[in-house]
């Protein structure tokens, strides 16, 4: 029975080895599957725009000619494979498709101000010497994206219109930013001084109360002990005994007859005292 047990196991084993091995070398094939779909992508990208580069003077002119701006396609966004910046963070090697641009563009196109966007989201050397040129012959390189009918974004490409100096635009829009940037601070600025958060405004009340209840408990204790020692109000000495033994508020609430009389000097300058130590503090 025993050699049967060990049969048994070494064959379970065996099995489950064999599974691993299998689930492995699919991981490896799939992981170089996807490599070479990628370097695939990336040669024909650079191709395309290598393309670009070497027809782009008569592509300018033949569009200028039309009465249109150029329109060079960069990257089709409507497809399965790009990899997104959550992909990154995420650490999943799931990318097909060659991305000559940041990936967190990808991502969040949606809320991306094309307007702002430059050579710095570049990560092809390719593409990058297609801006250059562009930019050299004074030309803005505009990115703009291409819309379906239910407005979900397809392509993202570079529009260059000739009529737009990269000098004069570029110049244009650092200046909208920086007007843009010292309209926030200054509105900011107006709306810490004149609205007071509603966090600030409970945290204030807060603090009054505090100080108000502990500045009363102690000073109509104290004045209504000095209220008595000074002779103001006549009482017995086996009252005020237990009342200095138990202390205030006490014979408020149990045996407020005995000592109530206290109170008529010591309450209204107790409060008067706490009010004004919690609005100073506060």
């Amino acid at each position: 029975m025993g050699d049967l047990r060990l049969k048994a196991q070494e064959l379970l084993k065996d099995k489950q080895n064999k599974k691993e091995s299998n689930i492995i070398l699919k991981d490896i094939t799939r992981e170089k599957s996807m490599k070479e779909q990628k370097e695939e992508s990336k040669r024909v990208f650079t191709e395309k725009i290598q393309k670009e580069i070497n027809e782009f003077q008569n592509r300018l002119l033949q569009s200028a000619n039309n009465g249109e701006a150029l329109k060079i396609e960069i990257l089709r966004l409507d497809t399965d494979g790009l990899l997104s910046w959550w992909d990154e963070r995420e650490d999943k090697f799931i990318n097909t498709k060659y991305t000559p641009i940041k990936s967190g563009i990808v991502t969040f196109i949606d809320d991306i101000n094309l307007d702002f966007l430059t050579d710095d989201i570049i990560i092809d050397s390719t593409l990058q010497k297609l801006y250059d040129l562009i930019k050299n012959n004074d030309i803005y390189p505009q990115w703009k994206v291409t819309k379906n009918r239910d407005g979900k974004i397809e392509t993202l490409y570079l529009e260059v219109d000739p009529t737009i100096s990269y000098k004069e635009r570029r110049d244009n829009l650092h200046r909208e930013k920086n007007i843009n940037q010292r309209a926030l601070v200054v509105q900011n600025y107006q709306q810490n001084i004149q609205s007071p958060t509603e966090s600030s405004k409970l945290k204030r009340i807060k603090n009054f109360l505090l100080i108000f209840v502990s500045v009363l408990y102690f000073s109509v204790m104290i004045l209504t002990i000095l209220t008595k020692a000074i002779g103001l109000v006549s009482m017995s000495n086996s009252a005020i005994s237990s009342f200095v033994e138990i202390g205030w508020p006490y014979f408020l609430i149990k045996d407020f007859s005995t000592v109530g009389e206290l109170f008529i000097i010591s309450l209204p300058l107790g409060i008067l005292i706490s009010l004004y130590f919690a609005y100073k503090k506060s």
